[in-house]
């Protein structure tokens, strides 16, 4: 009697849970940004806006999401499946709420993000297996060899959902800023995933701080930190360049630039609002520490 063969090994997209416990240390721009860059060098990607502020979803092209179309909310709790949840990533183009008002952007797909996440929290705190989740979803839903890339945006919480994106997602991006409070913060994440990995590990939890993303650093024509523009940003870089575990993961700094702040306004992320920003070097510097090469030509799935 012919035997079956067993299904070939799906492609499985590299992941990074992009995290940070206070606000501001640019979670967002830099999932969002990096993104656009990873897809724009052809490779296929997919953000997922778990943070319930939904800026990631905002840039995007996203204010609301569209009537009727479910959100990563509606995922987790099970009441949607995974590709419900998905829309093409956009920029604006014109006035306007209409889809005439975006255009689309190559390569790049988004996990619509929603308020709602506030509430994640306790929704996963009632389910025996809420950690499980998006280990679930993503070993039951994910479709075979559509993305290369997938980028989380974490909300500023150190919680029950926190832990269940880094199981399944487990090589995380610490995110820091110009002010010490990150760097507090980046310890507070370690000691969150160390407790993880203790508790967790029948699980198989083994996140862990694969890179910190510095944003917002001045720095000066030679690419180094300039200390008259910012005294305390210089100790915190220092401080994580002196620490024997943080400095060999320090990805390399994206210049401080006014033009960040403005895309959230314009809704056009930094490549589309302002092409020429040197932070877009800095972009591509971090693609390639993440070994991510050009490739030829991009494509994107047809739907």
């Amino acid at each position: 009697m012919p035997t079956t063969p067993p299904p070939a090994p799906h492609h499985h997209p590299r992941a990074y849970a992009f995290s940070g416990q206070s606000g501001g240390a640019g979670k967002t721009q830099g999932v969002v940004n990096l993104g656009i860059e990873l897809a724009n060098r052809g490779h296929r990607t997919l953000i997922w806006d778990i943070d319930p502020q939904r800026s990631a979803s905002h840039l995007l092209g996203y204010q609301d999401p569209p009537p009727g179309h479910a959100t990563v909310f509606n995922v987790l709790t099970g009441d949607n499946k995974l590709h419900e949840a998905i829309a093409p990533a956009r920029y604006r183009t014109a006035a306007g709420t209409t889809d005439a008002a975006f255009k689309a952007i190559p390569n790049l797909d988004l996990v619509l993000g929603t308020p709602e996440m506030a509430d994640a929290e306790v929704t996963l705190g009632h389910d025996p297996a809420g950690i499980l989740w998006l280990q679930n979803v993503l070993d039951e839903q994910l479709p075979a060899d559509r993305w290369d890339a997938m980028l989380f945006d974490c909300g500023p919480t150190l919680g029950i959902l926190l832990l269940s994106v880094v199981l399944a997602a487990p090589h995380v991006i610490g995110c820091i800023n110009d002010e010490y409070k990150y760097v507090i913060g980046l310890t507070d994440l370690e000691t969150t995933l160390d407790r993880g990995r203790s508790k967790l590990r029948r699980l198989g939890f083994h996140a862990h701080i694969a890179h910190i993303l510095a944003t917002n650093i001045p720095l000066d024509t030679h690419g180094n930190v300039d200390r008259k523009a910012g005294a305390v940003t210089d100790d915190v870089i220092k401080a994580v360049r002196n620490h024997a575990d943080w400095a060999p993961r320090l990805l390399p700094l994206i210049r401080r630039s006014i033009r960040f702040k403005e895309t959230t306004v314009k809704q056009r992320p930094l490549r589309f609002h302002a092409p020429n920003c040197p932070s877009l070097d800095d972009l591509s510097a971090v693609a390639d520490a993440l070994g991510f090469p050009r490739r030829n030509s991009t494509r994107r799935d047809h739907r």
